[in-house]
């Protein structure tokens, strides 16, 4: 899959331009110290757990301008992975066309291809925290995914929104993973921002589940899982703070054949920037925040999360359009379960850890007009 990857990349970059009216060629990479302290299992007192570097993230792509109503994008996705032998790994991160005109609706785009999930705040996380977005961080949903999506704005800027049909599966899964998917996943997201400053919100998305599950008699099972997540947002933005409230839940259904219970996920996560650049004349952002993580209402199997992250952001390097190129960020990352809603592994804090996280974070972009 990597010399694929390679070879449609190189492909790409010798036909594109040759074909386009302009091409963008971007790059961000985070250059990332980890290390994590806890309990080791069998160990009463704590310990330093992980202590390493990284490139925990490389995006390299191609933004194709083929005329003012069609656009591309082309990305790859690099990341140091002890799965590989050569010690990284490369994923297909986005492949789609953009159509701004294939439906007569103003302010309305077709997208095609593997692409961006419209769920939650997942499509326009900006990592002002190092962590991924909440959808992202807990498995409820797939940052990008293949489908068609009708996304656009309300009139008057009230707000956006957005109509998807996808595999279900995200970018990571393909070929064997997908032979079986007979029920695509569902999407609506809706954003409104009824007065400046304020933006309310809401998605919901329905997939099938768990495929390829043996029934009792080792029978492949006829009904697939059922899967329906829900988001809602909250969003303020008041000078130099910019605070988000967001609840998701997940309601995983089985089949009448399995023995298993139905169950609900949930999550609470609460995040804000404060940007100190009119107070202090240096661009440094203040972060935070909190998540609470049910990944089952099961009391047979619950385990109750809260993560605690209070971080800087230091933007040092600004590119032409003054948007940051390259930054420092700092991370305290505290998560602990509540030990008597949790399963027995989590007791005496054997899951808590703290961790400390530097990154540095870097982009660059060239466009070549032909």
């Amino acid at each position: 899959m990597k010399k694929v990857i390679l070879i449609a990349l190189i492909g790409l970059i010798l036909y594109l331009p040759l074909s386009s009216q302009e091409l963008k060629i971007t790059g961000e990479m985070w250059n990332r110290w980890t290390m994590e302290g806890g309990k080791a299992p069998g160990d009463s007192s704590n310990t330093i757990l992980k202590n390493y570097f990284s490139l925990e993230r490389g995006y390299l792509g191609l933004e194709p301008k083929f005329s003012e109503t069609v656009k591309g994008r082309f990305t790859i996705d690099i990341f140091s992975s002890d799965a590989s032998n050569d010690g990284a790994g490369l994923k297909l991160k986005y492949a789609y066309l953009d159509f701004s005109n294939l439906i007569p609706i103003p302010d309305l785009t077709t997208t095609i291809g593997l692409q961006k999930v419209y769920f939650g705040t997942i499509y326009d996380w900006n990592y002002d925290l190092i962590g991924k977005a909440p959808s992202d961080e807990y498995k409820i949903a797939n940052s990008s995914d293949y489908g068609i999506t009708f996304n656009g704005y309300i009139p008057w800027g009230w707000g956006e929104y957005a109509l998807g049909i996808y595999n279900g599966e995200g970018y990571k899964n393909y070929g064997a993973n997908l032979k079986d998917n007979i029920e695509p996943a569902f999407l609506a997201n809706l954003r409104l921002t009824p007065v400046g400053g304020i933006t309310i919100g809401g998605s919901i998305m329905a997939n099938s589940n768990g495929r390829n599950k043996l029934l009792a008699d080792n029978t492949t099972n006829p009904n697939y899982n059922q899967q329906l997540l829900t988001d809602g947002l909250l969003r303020l933005a008041y000078g130099p703070l910019d605070l988000w409230i967001e609840y998701l839940n997940k309601k995983i259904s089985y089949s009448e054949e399995f023995s298993i219970k139905d169950y609900n996920a949930s999550c609470l996560s609460i995040f804000s920037t404060v940007k100190l650049k009119k107070l202090i004349g240096q661009d440094l952002d203040l972060v935070g925040r909190y998540d609470r993580w049910d990944e089952t209402d099961n009391p047979a199997n619950q385990n109750l999360l809260n993560c605690i992250t209070a971080g800087l952001n230091y933007k040092f390097m600004h590119d032409e359009s003054a948007n940051p190129a390259m930054q420092l960020q700092l991370n305290y990352v505290y998560k602990y379960y509540d030990e008597e809603e949790s399963s027995a592994q989590y007791t005496n804090k054997l899951k808590d850890t703290s961790t400390l996280i530097l990154q540095l974070k870097w982009r660059f972009n060239n466009t070549i007009t032909l």
